[in-house]
């Protein structure tokens, strides 16, 4: 330090000032973005589960690996309210990011699947890569809601046992589909063929659907050649599954449609969604 001018001094004093304003504009701009940031991401997270605990009758998926993510197109396909578990961050923030509703987290906590709604569910699928990881998501599953529809994917024939006896109702193993599919395209290709453009292609007006009938449906104690299903909404009613879990297939015209009965249709798109809408509530319409 030496003895300043009076231009030194001026100029000192007006670089002290500068410098102490431009310190306090980037420290508060920090704190601030800091701050932001946390309110931000603390209502995201209570947004998120008011928007999880709104939903009803809606699908749980637990893994989006590469098998979950073709499911999650299955869901978006058919509009359906699904929410995801997965552990892995940096899947679950893409996810996130395209809208969709995501848990961070480990799905064989009972705590996580609380936080998906699991008690108000209608189905559940455990698309963890391990066997062992999925039969611990049915049984935790199970014990929370047990009237839940639950879907296991198992990679041998010892996982498949274990998950029917952890209350699995359906187990699917994508390698044994994957052979059959590759052999049936090898020896009938024309049945693959069809298979592939009912199930898998987007551009085909073509759907295959599940359709129940309910009460005050006016569809109820008709036969189906009197219902209209296939002259006026060009539909075709492949199988039939009683309220007793027996399936019919190909009924005849003769067959008559009860309550509770399990129609198991392909049509077109606007064909099936009006064969749902009248077995759903159309008498007195």
């Amino acid at each position: 330090v030496h003895p300043l001018t009076l231009g030194g001094r001026t100029f000192t004093m007006v670089l002290i000032a500068l410098g102490v304003t431009a310190a306090g504009f980037i420290f508060t701009s920090l704190t601030q973005l800091l701050v932001e940031t946390q309110v931000t991401a603390a209502y995201g997270r209570r947004k998120l589960f008011r928007d999880i605990n709104k939903l009803k009758n809606h699908y749980i998926l637990c893994g989006a690996g590469r098998v979950g993510l073709r499911i999650i197109d299955e869901f978006k396909k058919k509009d359906a309210d699904f929410v995801v578990i997965e552990r892995d961050p940096a899947i679950a923030d893409r996810l996130l990011s395209q809208g969709e509703l995501v848990l961070i987290g480990d799905a064989t906590d009972e705590a996580v699947l609380e936080g998906a709604n699991v008690k108000n569910a209608r189905s559940l699928i455990a698309a963890a890569s391990s066997d062992a990881e999925n039969v611990y998501i049915a049984l935790t599953a199970r014990g929370i809601n047990p009237d839940l529809y639950i879907v296991a994917r198992a990679n041998d024939q010892s996982g498949e046992r274990q998950m029917m006896r952890a209350g699995v109702n359906k187990v699917v193993s994508p390698a044994l589909i994957g052979s059959h599919r590759m052999a049936q395209a090898a020896m009938s290709p024309a049945v693959a063929d069809f298979i592939e453009l009912t199930t898998m292609t987007e551009g085909l007006d073509l759907l295959f659907e599940q359709v129940r009938i309910e009460p005050g449906s006016l569809l109820a104690k008709k036969q189906i050649k009197n219902s209209g299903i296939r002259a006026e909404h060009n539909v075709m009613i492949v199988a039939i599954t009683d309220h007793q879990g027996r399936m019919q297939f190909n009924p005849d015209g003769n067959q008559e449609l009860n309550i509770g009965d399990l129609l198991i249709a392909i049509g077109t798109r606007a064909g099936v969604k009006n064969l749902e809408r009248l077995a759903n509530y159309e008498r007195g319409e």
